[in-house]
């Protein structure tokens, strides 16, 4: 396996694209959660992932393995629980914007078992992948999480990480504290947005100016208006790709698969952005973070026209 990704996958339920919950209308299933995502699109670009999560044994819980046996996931790390349900969470259009109803208290990737993983498995990847959203849910979730970065730093397995803030998991400070900690020790990728920028309180470049550990490759992704890519001391705002949006839902996670892909394939600065940038758009042409992931021809078709901006 190249990659090991960890964090919660969750089933997704949707309205009519534009409807709320709050309408009477008919809502449909999806397979979501921000690691998943990235798994599912990272096999999709070619590269062999293995996906290291806790799901429920009921219906679920099982339609997420078809889901990722289909998709070529590695689940020789999968962990099955018969106690706890896999994890949920609704969405509702409002306008433009979407919002998030979860139900993931209790879930069964809240108790990932440190003890039951195969670490001699984890030692075969080159890139271990997490996000807040994998330190969050618990407790639990969250020292497992320092426990494989830092058997990751010990093995010289490169840690990409994600800071995908969402304030309803936990107290501001705390969190605060954790992604800082975990950008500081820890990550050699990190991805961003200036939303969840904002709302830790902070601002990209001051962050990185102030920090003891700089990751050695940052990426601010900004929607519409493309990504920054930091390298050291360089720096290149790289344009998105025009589509046709019906869903934004899942593109941080393709994004995050486009750019770890790309530093496997060894890509310079403006063909990592480019890649990161074309896998996101394409997978917003439909609603929810799986329907329109695209496969590497697709990614391949659209780098292969103008550059975007």
């Amino acid at each position: 396996m190249e990659v090991v990704s960890f964090g919660e996958p969750l089933i997704g339920i949707y309205p009519p694209e534009g409807h709320s919950l709050a309408e009477d209308e008919p809502l449909s299933k999806t397979w979501g959660g921000d690691t998943s995502n990235f798994s599912l699109a990272l096999s999709k670009l070619g590269h062999r992932t293995a996906y290291l999560t806790r799901i429920g044994s009921e219906d679920f819980g099982r339609s997420f393995i078809r889901i990722w046996e289909q998709g070529g996931v590695d689940l020789s790390l999968l962990q099955r629980d018969a106690e706890h349900p896999t994890g949920l969470y609704f969405v509702s259009f409002e306008g433009k914007k979407h919002t998030f109803l979860y139900y993931r208290r209790n879930s069964a990737a809240c108790y990932i078992d440190a003890e039951s993983i195969p670490w001699e498995l984890v030692r075969r990847a080159r890139v271990l992948h997490l996000s807040s959203i994998s330190q969050g849910i618990s407790d639990n979730a969250l020292e497992v999480s320092f426990r494989l970065m830092d058997f990751a730093r010990a093995e010289g397995i490169t840690i990409s990480y994600d800071i995908n803030f969402r304030p309803p998991l936990w107290q501001l400070e705390r969190a605060r504290a954790v992604i800082r900690r975990t950008i500081t020790e820890y990550a050699d990728i990190l991805q961003m947005t200036e939303d969840e920028l904002e709302l830790l309180g902070w601002e990209a470049e001051p962050l990185i100016a102030g920090l003891e550990r700089i990751p050695a490759l940052i990426a601010l992704k900004r929607g519409d208006r493309g990504c920054l890519i930091i390298q050291g001391e360089r720096r290149m705002e790289i344009p998105a790709f025009s589509v046709k949006v019906a869903d934004t839902v899942g593109a941080g996670d393709a994004f995050d698969a486009g750019l770890v892909a790309g530093v496997l394939e060894g890509l310079d600065l403006e063909s990592l952005g480019r890649k990161a940038n074309a896998v996101a758009a394409l997978t917003c042409r439909d609603v929810g973070p799986l329907r329109a992931q695209p496969g590497l021809a697709e990614v391949e078709s659209l780098l292969n026209q103008a550059p975007p901006g």
